[in-house]
């Protein structure tokens, strides 16, 4: 009880980690809730929205390294209050896409570099270095944790809310 009660200093920093994962890992599952809109809509093939998503993943992968480096020269800060700027614009890209550059642009670049930021690389150094060694294995935990439930909770929400902008039945 009293190894818990010695993380209430750094609670902000650990809420805000976990958040910006739920939010990053949560949305960025529920992409595929627009798809069949966003293909018909703008007429693009299912594959191309998958190569959009692929490209997401790629320079989500490929920019993790840069990112790190980053955060060694700025700061966990400037590159995680970045990340979510690109990932609010990706979203935006996305939502006024009219063509597949818009959806390669959107979903595929700009938010694959956004996760490089905000992602689980990032999300749980911030957690690690905010606590002792001694409570770390369980910080990590819930904040991973948290993660997945963004994810799990991202899709339910998301449909609510897509099906009520769109006037669908839920």
């Amino acid at each position: 009880m009293a190894a818990v009660k010695s993380l209430r200093p750094v609670a902000p920093i650990l809420i805000g980690a976990a958040v910006m994962l739920s939010l990053s890992m949560g949305i960025r599952q529920s992409l595929g809730l627009v798809m069949p809109s966003l293909t018909r809509d703008i007429a693009i093939s299912v594959s191309e929205f998958t190569l959009a998503v692929s490209v997401q993943n790629l320079a989500w992968g490929a920019l993790q390294p840069f990112a790190g480096a980053l955060v060694v020269r700025l700061g966990f800060r400037p590159v995680m209050l970045t990340g979510g700027a690109l990932y609010c614009a990706g979203l935006l890209v996305l939502a006024g896409a009219h063509g597949i550059v818009g959806v390669m642009l959107g979903a595929g670049v700009l938010i694959g570099v956004a996760l490089a930021c905000t992602a689980s690389a990032i999300a749980l150094a911030v957690a690690a270095r905010a606590v002792p060694e001694t409570m770390r294995s369980l910080v990590l935990g819930a904040v991973t944790g948290a993660g997945s439930l963004g994810a799990l909770l991202s899709a339910p929400i998301g449909r609510r809310c897509w099906c009520r902008a769109a006037g669908a039945p839920r």
